[in-house]
């Protein structure tokens, strides 16, 4: 196929009645966060997620940020991370005043290695007047935050035991997770603290900005909601505590419930684009796609094996020539400058895998004569340059 411009990793699909809504917005001045899409929007993230409640704000960092802070997270807490995920996520933390501590992923799904997670717990902490703390450091465990990498859902029974056993907050920030059901089960199944969704453009759904607290706890929902809107009560100008002003507006409402209207055709792309990596490109010896997983599919990625050899920045290259955008995804937390100094456990398996992990175009848009074009022309390169 002879190529216009650069097929994408992934842009948003606003082609059903985004522009109707926010016009309707403009038409009756309803623009800000009171209106009928932001409550509409609610609604419909709690019958698709399977949770009872649902909370819009105005990005996902605020929405796992606001989730610490009404967890109890706070000045010189630890929060334990997984070492692979968006620096958001222990940006969220470091806004509360906690520090994370950095535990390693699972190579089966890029997630928090919960195996792992119970040893550190066991061997490192104890358990003193009714909370968790860090033996050598004496820094109180506030919260557990799992992360739900590139959509892909952890081992659901697993984190509820742990929820269960250790009573430390959980809040699984499953910002590009919207469209997985583990276990063939509704994400409400997870019986933990909340989850929090992002709703920025490059994600299955997008309503521009924006970001949802999702949870089956009644009264951590009123308290997010409540702490949200400035803490403010009545009619009055009157706050009985510290708030935030991070609630959705109604112009990113608007679009999200447009969006979530192509809910199961956006569902359905995303498995159908990532089967389609999967039957035709061909791995063999060189990588993986991780088939058998629970998840949204959200970005469609290969694993390159640290000995087939291959230079990704020369795949790179290549694809970007043909009008195909392949990158590199995350950058580990201990990496990061802000979060290089935290205390962290032993990180293997992010090390080895981070740098051969190469995202491939999967916006809902794509069409199959691209998908096809990309597939065969990564094919390519790799009968040229793999071992």
């Amino acid at each position: 196929m002879a190529h216009k411009k650069t097929i994408p990793i992934s842009i948003p699909n606003i082609t059903g009645n985004e522009q109707k809504y926010l016009t309707e917005c403009i038409d009756t001045k309803f623009v800000s966060s009171v209106g009928r899409f932001v409550n509409e929007f609610e609604k419909q993230l709690e019958f698709h997620s399977g949770f009872k409640h649902a909370c819009a704000v105005n990005s996902g960092t605020s929405a796992l940020s606001l989730s610490l802070h009404n967890a109890g997270a706070s000045h010189n807490d630890l929060v334990i991370i997984p070492d692979y995920t968006f620096i958001a996520t222990a940006n969220a933390v470091a806004h509360c005043g906690a520090n994370p501590w950095i535990l390693d992923i699972s190579s089966t799904n890029l997630n928090l290695d919960l195996q792992k997670l119970r040893s550190v717990l066991d061997s490192n902490c104890e358990i003193r007047r009714g909370n968790w703390f860090h033996k050598d450091t004496g820094q109180r465990i506030a919260a557990i935050v799992p992360v739900f990498a590139l959509g892909n859902s952890c081992d659901v029974n697993e984190l509820n035991d742990i929820y269960k056993d250790y009573s430390i907050p959980v809040i699984v920030d499953a910002a590009g997770a919207l469209g997985v059901e583990p276990n063939n089960q509704k994400l409400g199944n997870l019986d933990v603290t909340c989850l929090t969704i992002s709703f920025n453009g490059n994600k299955t759904f997008t309503s521009g900005g924006g970001g949802a607290i999702i949870t089956n706890d009644s009264s951590f929902f009123e308290l997010c909601k409540h702490t949200s809107t400035t803490a403010r009560y009545g009619y009055e100008y009157k706050h009985d505590e510290v708030g935030f002003n991070h609630r959705m507006t109604n112009l990113q409402a608007a679009v999200g419930c447009a969006q979530l209207e192509r809910y199961h055709e956006f569902v359905n792309r995303k498995s159908y684009i990532h089967s389609f990596y999967q039957n035709n490109i061909f791995l063999s010896g060189v990588g993986t796609m991780h088939r058998s997983i629970d998840s949204s599919r959200w970005i469609s990625y290969i694993i390159f094996n640290n000995d087939a050899n291959i230079n990704l920045e020369n795949l790179y290259s290549f694809m970007q020539n043909k009008g195909i955008e392949l990158r590199p995804f995350w950058v580990p937390m201990h990496m990061q400058e802000p979060f290089k100094n935290c205390l962290r456990e032993n990180l293997d398996v992010t090390k080895s895998l981070f740098q051969n992990v190469c995202t491939l175009p999967s916006s809902t848009g794509i069409t199959d004569e691209e998908l096809s074009y990309t597939a065969s022309s990564i094919n390519s390169f790799l009968r040229d340059h793999a071992l």
